[in-house]
């Protein structure tokens, strides 16, 4: 193949050396588990030498001072940095001087496509984009990545190497949607983080009700967790439950009432009621439905009377002590 990674791993292996740049939570999960999957990290860089060496002592690799000296190292080079680094830190690659033909970079933003690394594909070197969807925490087990699915976009000969590293880690790869990734990003970002918000918010409901911090937390989680266990089982409409689905307006309404101190949470809860109702179907849910859309409007003529409201107590004050 042109310009083909030429692996340089251990004698009768045809697995590629890897470097790392970037020892945060994705560089240690993704080196420790292909470390433990066979794969030879060669080097490690990070603009935290403690980090770094902490992750090379795990994996065997060298510390090296530098992102060149890691990419002179090995065969694929992997940049675990953040979004905006991504870009620069290929730039500053290409600019080195060091001869790229036979060598691979490949980063793991969600945010970019490979062409972030256009720098360095102008170079000679193969270059590809690696995004496990995953939610990655500083304690991340190699072992949280087995069963995960990663988005794969890669120049053409570097591609079935990238999968096949996805899969010795256990993981599931996929072809990465082409063009701009903003909306694969946006679907990764509500997926991971908002579910997170939204049980903070729970939480904090159950606190306020009189249950411990902590209890309402892991009960909490244990219901998400029973939730996405559902969806993967029978998908989300099928995995819906509660009293939206059951056309339960009586329910539905003393929550709203129960909520009425808290606009902010009562705006949230309005809006995911009505996604609910939209998932699930308003055949037969005419009740909730009404509801709804009866308090939906309730709260739109409240926000467009509130500044109005607010005026004209401003100006009985002034009338007052006039």
């Amino acid at each position: 193949m042109k310009n083909a990674v030429a692996p340089r791993a251990h004698p009768g292996t045809s697995l590629p050396t890897l470097a790392f740049v970037g020892a945060g939570r994705a560089g240690r999960a993704l080196a420790r588990a292909a470390h433990e999957a066979g794969y030879e990290v060669v080097a490690v860089a990070s603009r935290t030498p403690a980090h770094a060496q902490e992750l090379a002592d795990q994996v065997g690799a060298r510390h090296v001072a530098t992102p060149i000296k890691a990419a002179q190292a090995a065969d694929v080079t992997f940049l675990t940095v953040p979004d905006v680094a991504v870009t620069r830190l290929a730039a500053t690659i290409a600019a080195s001087g060091m001869a790229l033909r036979g060598h691979a970079l490949v980063h793991c933003s969600g945010a970019h496509n490979a062409s972030a690394l256009a720098a360095a594909r102008q170079m000679a070197a193969q270059v590809g984009a690696v995004h496990p969807l995953q939610a990655l925490t500083a304690d991340s087990s190699p072992r949280v990545l087995r069963g995960t699915f990663f988005s794969v976009d890669a120049d053409a000969p570097l591609r079935p190497v990238l999968e096949r590293m996805v899969a010795d880690l256990g993981g599931i790869p996929f072809a990465a949607p082409s063009g701009d990734r903003a909306l694969y990003h946006a679907a990764a970002v509500l997926a991971g983080n908002a579910p997170l918000a939204l049980l903070a918010r729970a939480a904090g409901l159950l606190e306020t009700a009189g249950v411990d911090k902590a209890i309402a937390t892991e009960a909490l989680a244990t219901l998400l967790e029973g939730a996405a266990s559902n969806v993967r089982r029978l998908g989300a409409q099928a995995a819906l439950t509660g009293p939206v689905v059951r056309d339960d307006a009586d329910t539905v309404a003393r929550h709203l009432r129960a909520l009425r101190n808290d606009e902010a949470t009562r705006r949230l809860y309005l809006l995911l009621a009505r996604d609910t109702l939209a998932l699930a179907g308003a055949t037969g849910r005419e009740g909730v439905a009404t509801l709804l859309a009866t308090a939906g409007q309730r709260a739109e003529a409240r926000r467009a009377g509130a500044e109005p409201t607010r005026t004209a107590r401003a100006l009985r004050h002034l009338s007052a002590t006039a």
